[in-house]
């Protein structure tokens, strides 16, 4: 999901655009926010929910680039459970514990939705946080009954798997999983930068979305995930455009959660022409 700045680099997109540009990682993208509000990072990538509860808390981000796409016709992130597992629905998990890498996160409310609509009270269902590679040792040993897996892991693991929902589906047919953020003052200082930074990252969006075999040598190198795997597994489409509609929806089931203290337009969270 991470892959479109990487893709840039190694194409020459950013070279021909004459941006110079570092790639740093955070543990999580949640510290992304925390070190673009210091200052350590020019951009960065958050999902729409995290953006919108910075914003209420007053900090000055807004989006200017599309990130990496939810997509029914690529599911990158699934419920699993371990393949003898006796549970076989939503309802079964009921008292039991699912495993996200984020509570309080589009992962648990998501989550929610699907046991709701297949018959289940999500509040007997206990949210427990846990990192992708440790969750299928952890469904084999029956530490936790289920957990939202994503790619490679669903790959990798198939063997130990067997899955039961896909949680993205309920928000919409495609929507924004991340998009590309930074401050509005430097957006305001820099905008040439901006617009060539968003360009670059859909041309290489474009590229990736339409060269798939390509695009998978490149992200096993890049990754260190086993080529065969890249291959073979579910992958995020990119975006190629910044459009309010793919994250309206989530906003909007942020908001039935309380995750957010308003209701959030997908605008107020786009710096102006950028959309």
């Amino acid at each position: 999901a991470f892959m479109q700045p990487y893709y840039a680099g190694e194409l020459g997109i950013f070279k021909r655009a004459n941006l110079d540009t570092e790639i740093v990682h955070a543990a999580n993208p949640g510290a992304y926010a925390t070190a673009l509000a210091a200052g350590a990072i020019d951009i960065g990538m958050v999902d729409p929910v995290a953006l919108a509860q910075a914003v209420v808390k007053g900090l000055p981000f807004a989006y200017f680039a599309g990130g990496p796409l939810s997509s029914r016709d690529a599911e990158t992130l699934v419920l699993c459970v371990a393949k003898n597992s006796p549970i076989r629905t939503a309802k079964d998990l009921e008292g039991k514990t699912v495993a996200i890498i984020s509570l309080r996160s589009t992962m648990q409310i998501t989550t929610s939705e699907w046991l709701t609509r297949n018959g289940a009270d999500p509040s007997k269902v206990k949210f427990f946080e846990l990192h992708f590679p440790e969750m299928t040792p952890a469904l084999v040993r029956g530490t936790i009954d289920a957990a939202l897996v994503g790619e490679p892991f669903l790959t990798e693991n198939k063997a130990d798997l067997r899955q039961i929902g896909v949680p993205f589906a309920t928000v919409a047919k495609v929507f924004y999983i991340f998009g590309w953020f930074a401050r509005r003052d430097w957006l305001t200082a820099n905008a040439s930068t901006a617009h060539a930074l968003a360009a670059s990252f859909y041309e290489a969006g474009r590229w990736a979305n339409s060269h798939r075999a390509e695009s998978a040598v490149i992200e096993a190198k890049t990754t260190s995930v086993d080529a065969e795997v890249v291959k073979v597994m579910a992958r995020n489409p990119l975006s190629t455009s910044l459009n309010p509609a793919y994250i309206q929806p989530l906003l909007d089931m942020a908001s039935r959660y309380k995750l957010l203290d308003r209701p959030f337009t997908a605008s107020e969270l786009i710096a102006p022409g950028f959309s």
